[in-house]
This record gives structure tokens, C-alpha cells and sequence, in this order.
């Protein structure tokens, strides 16, 4: 398994673009924030590859505060602040993401600004990032998928 810290707040899509001549381009900073996962990435070699014929699973789990003073959640946008990373993510390994078959996005509540992503071939069968409540409900699948089995 591969796991990846990104120790910031990533930056929603939105701002990370500009349109000119009817392209959408890479603006400066986002070229930078590539160039700064690229770093940490690298630094987080060496690593085991997994089989990219198997497919790949990855998990993405955005860690910051996630409610109000109130305590009701806040408006933000989980899924295009992932895509830029796993795409940076991506391109620094050296993979396509095309071999990504599974993906699950998680917001974490937490005073700690960060995000973390775990990423794995996605035929095996006991895969460490799945939690104690994902396991119960796959167990639970599991029962009554037999039942329903064709003899």
C-alpha cells in the first residue's frame, strides 16, 4: 500500500484555472502547489508499486474543521479539491489514473489541516484502510450473499 501525507489545505479546483483562448490553463500557483506535492511525493519513496493490471483502490481523506462554532457543517466542496491532488499525486508517480477502480473520498474532522491518501491494488482481499464499521457491514454482505447464491 502506498500512503501519502500532504501536510496543507489543498485549494479547491475553482482557483487553481483560468480560461484563455477558450483552454483552461494551469495557473502559477497551482503549477507551484504541483511542483511542492511532486516534492513530498518523491520523498515518500521507496515504496512498493502495486500490479496496475489488478486495478487500483485509492482512498482520499481531506483532514480540517468541518462544522461552524455552532456546530452545523460547513459549505465545502469535498470532491474538486481532490481532483487536482490525486491528479498531482498521479503524475508524479508516474501512473495513469485511468487504473483507479475504486475511490472512496472521507472528510475527517480535525483541528490539523491536511490530507491523506492511501492507494492500493484493488484485488486484495483484506485491504488496511477499510474501517471497523466497513468491515462489520462486508461481513454482514458477505452472510446474505450466500443466501442468495444460486445452488
Amino acid at each position: 500500500m502506498i500512503k501519502i501525507t500532504i501536510p496543507f489545505r489543498t485549494p479547491s479546483i475553482n482557483h487553481l484555472y483560468f480560461n484563455w483562448n477558450n483552454r483552461r490553463i494551469l495557473t502559477k500557483e497551482a503549477r507551484d502547489l504541483r511542483e511542492q506535492i511532486r516534492g513530498i511525493v518523491i520523498k515518500s519513496l521507496p515504496f512498493v508499486c502495486p500490479n496496475l493490471n489488478n486495478g487500483l483502490k485509492i482512498v482520499v481523506e481531506i483532514h480540517e474543521n468541518w462544522y461552524t462554532k455552532k456546530g452545523i457543517v460547513k459549505k465545502k466542496d469535498i470532491s474538486n479539491r481532490e481532483k487536482f491532488l490525486v491528479d498531482s499525486i498521479f503524475k508524479a508517480l508516474g501512473i495513469d489514473d485511468k487504473f483507479i477502480f475504486e475511490h472512496i473520498m472521507r472528510k475527517v474532522q480535525s483541528e490539523d489541516e491536511k490530507a491523506v491518501i492511501k492507494i492500493c491494488e484493488k484485488k486484495t482481499k483484506k485491504w488496511e484502510v477499510q474501517s471497523e464499521d466497513e468491515k462489520a457491514v462486508i461481513k454482514i454482505c458477505e452472510k446474505k450473499t450466500k443466501k442468495w447464491e444460486v445452488r
